[in-house]
């Protein structure tokens, strides 16, 4: 037996919209998500990377930032290793952990 989805048109006040619009985002859901979730009576906790969604994008937007410029023949093994050291601090802290992520080979010398 197949589910079939059935539109709600639901009225709200200025202020629960909002409200609506805050809760939602901060989950990284949409408004339809949002209502399923609440009538579900689910309470799962979400990773840190779907709550801050934003976050995460921009961090991914200057890792490669930094990835390109540390790639650059120009660039001292030094600077590299310092480049991917603070990347990889600011990651622990965003994500209140250890990252794990593939180590860069062509630092360690291809080992």
């Amino acid at each position: 037996m197949s589910e079939k989805n059935n539109r709600l048109f639901l009225s709200v006040s200025d202020e629960d919209l909002i409200r609506l619009d805050m809760l939602r985002e901060e989950l990284g859901m949409n408004r339809s998500q949002y209502i399923r979730y609440i009538i579900s009576g689910q309470k799962k906790v979400l990773i840190p990377s779907v709550r801050y969604k934003e976050m995460v994008t921009k961090l991914s937007q200057i890792d490669l930032s930094l990835r390109v410029i540390a790639l650059k023949d120009e660039v001292s093994n030094e600077d590299k290793l310092y480049i991917y050291s603070k990347l990889q601090e600011i990651k622990e802290i965003v994500s209140g952990c250890e990252t794990s992520s593939p180590r860069d080979q062509k630092l360690e010398g291809g080992k």
